[in-house]
């Protein structure tokens, strides 16, 4: 019997995850209501994949599909479908949806249609990304080398585990999880072992961001009632609140020599702006006095350009400027949201949150003008919240699934957040 991942219903503004088993005939032969799936790849480009693809039917193993092959699936029970492939190449993206929606209808052949585009191999990068991801079939942090190689599961908890953030030294993760109730951080070594909570409160507390020198951690809570930035040590205690404004005050961001910090705020009323304020919360600033909206800063390693979202050309992109608010230059041009930008360590690149794909992918550009843009993690789930450490790995002894292959179960979100999205609903990529 086949299990595939059926479609709830296709919402562009709402996060549907359906995991459903569903069954033709088994091994009793076709069913009454039973139809099949028809999957055609077509693949253009250079440097193809030899190798192919796969199409990952939960519970059953992998079944290959060559780069410009037909595989179909037997025995699927009518009624509308996600398909996901999986198994593409780092040099190669899927120009259309991915998973792509079907309808079975009783003794009839559904057609799913990929495209598959293949360039040149992406640019050789180091260090390791976190992020969070719906690949094991719930929200959890991984972890994977800049170069895709060593994919690691960090956390595996039926509760959502999402806005992962290095330490600076890369030995530990602090994370956001609900799995006690509500939000609150928590902090874990890099292999995932070790996972304490730091605070405990019945507000959000979430977005955490370790200082450069590891002694501090920033967080946005709304304990007070509004969202307001605060400081912690690394065990959660020493708490200070920052900001203390009846304004939204979210996503902090450290300057990399620790004197700054960068911050998302709507103090000057109507839309956001990214501000400035010292350390210790003192002479804040507005940075980008735009009527758009801005937000989501992230500071470059060199501590002279902070990238940003900004809709002030119809819908969010990823934008950089000097640190302090002059020359913001767009990197990214697409109908689709770009969100949470995070610098490379050595400051050559940017991975992004995006839903170009049709689905909710991490891509890398080059940081000086948005060229060398590949697919990092090229993955049917919902891929998101890219964090860039220095520190890579060999090998690191955890869940380990390899780059590209399916859980048994996978979670596929549908179409999410437009451009037409505020701020305040692209906070977090898919559990807010």
């Amino acid at each position: 019997m086949h299990t595939l991942i059926r479609a709830t219903g296709l919402f562009p503004m709402a996060l549907i995850f359906g995991l459903v088993s569903c069954g033709g005939g088994g091994d009793g032969g076709t069913g009454p209501t039973d139809g099949s799936i028809a999957v055609a790849i077509s693949t253009t480009g250079t440097n193809l994949d030899p190798d192919g693809y796969a199409i990952a039917l939960a519970g059953d193993p992998q079944q290959p599909v060559g780069i410009n092959g037909v595989l179909t699936i037997s025995n699927v029970e009518a009624g509308d479908w996600l398909v996901p492939l999986f198994g593409v190449a780092r040099n190669c993206a899927v120009t259309g949806l991915n998973p792509v929606t079907v309808t079975v209808t009783n003794g009839e052949t559904a057609e799913a249609e990929f495209g598959v585009i293949c360039g040149d191999d992406p640019p050789e990068l180091s260090g390791r990304i976190a992020f969070q991801s719906g690949r094991g079939g719930s929200t959890d942090i991984w972890s994977a080398n800049a170069d895709g190689t060593d994919l690691v599961r960090l956390t595996d908890n039926p509760a959502a585990d999402f806005e992962p953030d290095w330490s600076p030294d890369g030995s530990r993760l602090a994370f956001v999880s609900g799995r006690d109730g509500n939000d609150e951080v928590y902090v874990m070594n890099a292999d995932g072992s070790g996972q304490v909570r730091l605070t405990n409160d019945p507000a959000v507390d979430g977005i955490p961001d370790w200082s450069p020198d590891g002694t501090r951690i920033v967080f946005t809570t709304d304990r007070d009632g509004a969202e307001e930035i605060y400081l912690m040590n690394p065990d959660g205690g020493d708490l200070v609140n920052l900001t203390n404004d009846p304004a939204r005050d979210i996503h902090a961001s450290w300057s990399p020599d620790g004197s700054r910090i960068a911050f998302q705020t709507n103090r000057d009323g109507g839309s956001s702006e990214v501000y400035l304020m010292d350390a210790d919360g003192s002479n804040p600033v507005n940075i980008t006095n735009h009527e758009a909206d801005d937000g989501r800063p992230a500071w470059s390693p060199d501590g002279a350009r902070i990238a940003f979202i900004s809709d002030r050309d119809g819908n969010y992109e990823i934008y950089v400027m000097d640190a302090d608010g002059s020359d913001p230059v767009r990197l990214t041009n697409h109908p689709e949201l770009d969100a949470f930008p995070e610098w490379s360590p050595d400051g050559q690149y940017i991975a992004f949150r995006s839903d170009r794909a049709g689905n909710l992918e991490v891509f890398v550009m080059a940081a000086a003008d948005g060229s060398e843009l590949f697919n990092w993690t090229n993955h049917p789930s919902s891929d998101c919240h890219p964090r860039w450490s220095g520190t890579a790995a060999t090998s690191v002894q955890a869940l380990r699934l390899e780059a590209g292959s399916p859980a048994a179960g996978v979670a596929v979100a549908t179409r999410p957040l437009r451009a037409g999205a505020s701020l305040a609903t692209v906070g977090n990529c898919l559990v807010k």
